[in-house]
């Protein structure tokens, strides 16, 4: 896990490669040699030391001299790779996944990517020609930024040190699950589902199986983990299934004792013995200050990422100081297995409505929740996980029906039945209240917020930007699409840090595209 900076065919390709790693210095705890393999070219990367932290630095290059890679992730199956590659002659140096990766693809090209289980974004380089392949893994866990001009690339795990380090030209994302090359960008994975896609019958030993191997591939054989937990379903799953091998492994819970989700919590805690610390939220009020920590570490303005964003910052921050380097958390369960309201309303209204409210989830994850997970645990040096977004448990999720996702309970669907199943193969282990509950977002149960619409982020926003703010901003950034004040503020924020007109994507808002469905009316607080 680190922070990559790649200059291909660039004129003074090191010293840019040096300024952009400046900018992301807090991604990783060691700065490795920028390596220069060609003219004009230059890859270099700022390390957090987790597999073979002693020996793994970066660029990595394959067993024959002729792959370089910058590698930005984790390849959670690299050992039985590694064991293929031996079996056809390969020799490493070093345990680091990278190494693998390296030898990966030049034993086997661009196909080696199907191979992957791992979040990952890197840029490898044939010494030899000059041809290069960047690819990001298939839901965009890991980030990878582009400034092309002509046949010159700058590549970067950020987006602010491009722009400060080329005044010109736009920065453009590599989306998820896409492989550039000179001359194409292409998907090589997607993880998308039609509506007449076959289904299977849920079985919840399958899921219990698959899901658990989820969470132990990805616990550091040498390195302490934690968890980011709320006790809800899904980080509360994580838990347990972490502590099946690591029975020390701390829940961090944001909040005190009067916030919603503090009994759930405490009770899964009391009954299992697991070491629950608590992170305050006392003197986090919304403020220009704190509002401007955030836009800067995320790098957007989309108020749902904002918000959530300060949880999940005071959580990393928290871990990292007791010295972690590697945490679980549950992100993805609530887009696979229809946990928010909008899923839970769209599946009940049919198979076509949920697939086409789910895809968009999926599909904006890059941009959103995994996008704040990013750049929020790695603002402290951690390195965040997500066993829900393992292929085979997307692969098994997608395959179930809607019938199978959501059930009626007290009158009004309930998504996320396959991982309420789960508590009942454990109930020694999973509390039925648990089990039971209706979703809340972390920064809802975590007492930050009281519904999508009643937050003092939203009143902070409606107290500092005038009527007068927002109708100037929505002419000075008329391609944002801005509708609130909240949405003025962030942007205007932002702007005072990054030139907001060089990053197309952030135009292209993450708002859901709904169908009209059958109690529509529930989603009233959803909509802007």
């Amino acid at each position: 896990m680190c922070g990559i900076a790649v200059a291909i065919n660039w004129d003074g390709a090191e010293a840019v490669v040096k300024s952009l790693l400046g900018g992301i210095l807090h991604r990783g705890d060691v700065s490795d040699p920028v390596m220069s393999p060609r003219p004009n070219t230059a890859m270099g990367t700022r390390r957090l030391r987790i597999v073979d932290g002693a020996h793994a630095m970066q660029p990595q290059i394959s067993f024959d001299n002729r792959v370089l890679v910058a590698f930005n992730g984790e390849i959670y199956n690299h050992r039985a790779l590694r064991r293929e590659l031996e079996a056809l002659g390969v020799a490493f140096h070093t345990e680091s996944d990278t190494e693998v990766l390296a030898s990966a693809l030049s034993c086997w090209g661009p196909k080696a990517l199907e191979r992957l289980n791992g979040m990952y974004a890197f840029v490898a380089i044939d010494i030899g020609t000059g041809e290069f392949l960047a690819a990001r893994d298939p839901l965009g866990v890991k980030p990878l930024y582009i400034i092309q001009s002509g046949a010159g690339f700058l590549f970067c795990s950020e987006i602010r040190p491009l722009l400060k380090a080329v005044a010109t030209g736009d920065v453009l994302l590599l989306p998820p699950g896409h492989l550039l090359t000179p001359n194409t960008c292409m998907p090589f994975r997607s993880f998308a589902a039609a509506p007449d896609r076959p289904t299977q019958p849920f079985d919840a030993r399958t899921l219990d199986a698959i899901l658990a191997e989820a969470v132990h591939t990805r616990l550091p054989p040498d390195l302490p983990v934690a968890t980011l937990f709320s006790g809800g379903i899904d980080s509360t799953l994580i838990a347990y299934y972490a502590r099946q091998l690591r029975p020390e492994t701390p829940g961090y819970f944001l909040g005190g004792p009067e916030a919603p989700d503090y009994r759930y919590a405490a009770e899964y805690a009391d009954l299992t013995g697991m070491d629950l610390r608590h992170v305050p939220l006392d003197s986090e009020t919304p403020t220009l200050g704190l509002i401007d920590a955030m836009v800067e570490t995320v790098e957007t303005f989309e108020p749902n990422v904002l918000r959530d964003s300060l949880c999940t910052y005071l959580l990393s921050r928290r871990i990292h100081d007791d010295g972690y380097r590697v945490a679980l958390c549950g992100e993805g369960a609530d887009e696979l297995f229809a946990g928010y309201a909008p899923l839970e309303l769209a599946f009940d209204d049919g198979e076509a409505a949920g697939c086409f409210v789910r895809d968009q989830c999926l599909g904006g994850m890059h941009r959103t929740n995994l996008q704040r997970l990013d750049r929020t645990s790695m603002r402290f040096q951690l390195e965040a996980r997500e066993p829900f977004l393992d292929p085979l448990v997307v692969d098994y999720a997608l395959s179930l029906s809607g019938r199978d996702l959501v059930r009626e309970s007290a009158g009004a669907p309930q998504g996320k039945a396959p991982l309420r199943a789960l508590y009942d193969l454990h109930p020694n282990a999973l509390p039925a209240s648990i089990r039971d509950r209706r979703k809340l977002p972390l920064n809802e149960g975590a007492g930050l917020d009281a519904s999508p619409k009643e937050s003092p982020w939203i009143a902070f926003a409606e107290a500092t930007i005038s009527d007068q703010d927002l109708i100037d901003s929505q002419q000075r950034f008329a391609a944002f699409d801005l509708r609130t004040k909240e949405e003025a503020l962030y942007v205007l924020r932002l702007a005072e840090t990054m030139d907001v007109s060089r990053v197309p994507h952030l135009k292209a808002r993450t708002r859901l595209h709904f169908p009209t469905v059958k109690n529509m009316h529930l989603l009233e607080s959803y909509i802007i």
